[in-house]
């Protein structure tokens, strides 16, 4: 009779540990897909209203975003008549300190980047979203000017891939 009820256990745990792995396959972590008349999009030069004074940057994430969609390729880049449009404003540029060394010495700097997005259907002629996206990074402040641009370089690059994934799927 034990044994009996033993069989029975150990093929109830072996059905519901099959069931489970086999259920875990199912779930998808992709979020949402385009509506299918989005199919190619505008990309507008961004906008730099930081007042950090370094325009190269809002060149650098307009070029970076062209990049990343055409990498990308879900929509197609198209500067007339395109299906949507995206509006990129770069609001905030800062840099603080991050790090004292021995004797109350600056050792490293924070740098971030924060952008108001506008991601817009030109076919229905309404917004579909609208978000800040903050990215940061850091840097040793004996590299100086050539580390902190290249901080907020690779800030934006991580901003304009957190954009692109929004627009594909994040909505």
């Amino acid at each position: 009779m034990k044994s009996k009820n033993l069989l029975k256990i150990y093929f109830l745990r072996w059905f519901f540990c099959s069931l489970i792995i086999s259920l875990s396959g199912c779930y998808s972590f992709v979020g949402g897909s385009l509506p299918e008349h989005l199919t190619t999009i505008n990309i507008e030069p961004v906008e730099d209203n930081s007042s950090f004074g370094v325009p190269e940057f809002k060149d650098f994430m307009t070029n970076e975003l062209i990049k990343q969609f055409k990498n990308d390729g879900t929509l197609k880049i198209e500067e007339n008549n395109a299906t949507s449009q995206l509006t990129v404003i770069i609001t905030n540029i800062s840099e603080v300190i991050s790090q004292i060394g021995q004797g109350e010495f600056e050792k490293e700097r924070k740098v971030q980047i924060t952008c108001k997005v506008t991601f817009f259907d030109n076919v229905k002629k309404k917004i579909i979203w609208e978000k800040e996206f903050t990215n940061y990074n850091f840097y040793n402040v004996n590299d100086g000017f050539v580390g902190r641009n290249e901080s907020i370089r690779t800030s934006i690059k991580n901003n304009s891939e957190d954009i692109v994934l929004s627009v594909i799927s994040g909505w």
